[in-house]
């Protein structure tokens, strides 16, 4: 019996990406308008970020750091933190590269 076998109607609950504490200062690029902010963690499927403008759920950054560059939607916002979702997972080679420079 495979562990999905056990759980019934129930759906087994995604696994979260690992996560990835940091403190880098990239861009952001947001309807035009460049904008400082700081990766405070990354995944493969997301970050958290620190930006002194505010952002609002449902919006399209560009996120440009010297070892990375990718787009993503703010999935939720509190204060000037906010959670951000990329389009595209990154690999796990490109969330080690920006890891290890720091």
């Amino acid at each position: 019996m495979r562990d999905s076998d056990s759980l019934g109607a129930q759906s087994p609950v995604p696994r979260r990406a690992v996560r990835h504490k940091l403190f880098e200062p990239v861009m952001l690029r947001l309807d035009g308008a460049v904008v400082r902010a700081h990766l405070l963690d990354l995944s493969a499927t997301g970050a958290l970020a620190h930006c002194d403008r505010p952002l609002f759920t449902g919006d399209r950054v560009m996120i440009e750091a010297e070892a990375l560059g990718i787009v993503g939607h703010v999935v939720w916002t509190r204060g000037k933190r906010f959670g951000i979702h990329f389009e595209t997972p990154l690999a796990d080679c490109v969330v080690d590269r920006v890891v290890r420079a720091l």
